[in-house]
């Protein structure tokens, strides 16, 4: 888990350093999670903004 400069304003990434199949895992390690996304709108249109990341849930 990294942490970006300007946390909690960015969200942190998430990688495994070891090999393992999950669907919400690329095969590089990345995990793919949508609060782990950027805040904001989804460039794709999958995602609600709400379902992105953001520094306080309520």
């Amino acid at each position: 888990m990294s942490f970006p400069s300007n946390y909690p304003n960015s969200p942190p990434s998430v990688k495994f350093t070891s090999e393992i199949w999950h669907p919400n895992v690329y095969p590089d390690g990345r995990v793919c999670i949508s609060i782990l996304h950027p805040p904001g709108d989804d460039p794709n249109g999958y995602e609600l903004a709400s379902e992105r990341w953001t520094p306080v849930h309520t």
